[in-house]
């Protein structure tokens, strides 16, 4: 289901590859857009970032991007601006 075991894992794995990345390339800084949905827990998303930021010795932007209607204006900046926006976080469970 949403929000079980396989999300916190999805998340760690996708964190995980985001702070390589960032790390081979030098890049000081990582995040994730996947707190925009009303449908994930930004607080275990942002822990477990945390986590992975002081794994490699780099920093995680910690934010809510749902908060303040962050949702509502992702949908309506990718409706003006033409953009791609989907409706799952890209789990084929969530699709």
């Amino acid at each position: 289901p949403e929000g079980g075991k396989r999300c916190s894992l999805c998340f760690r794995f996708r964190l995980e590859k985001t702070a390589q990345s960032a790390k081979k390339k030098e890049i000081d800084w990582f995040s994730t857009s996947l707190t925009v949905s009303p449908y994930k827990n930004a607080m275990i998303i942002n822990q477990i970032g945390q986590e992975i930021a002081q794994k490699h010795k780099i920093r995680f932007l910690v934010r809510d991007f749902k908060k303040q209607d962050g949702f509502k204006k992702t949908m309506e900046l990718a409706k003006k601006y033409h953009l791609y926006h989907q409706n799952y976080c890209g789990c084929v469970f969530s699709k």
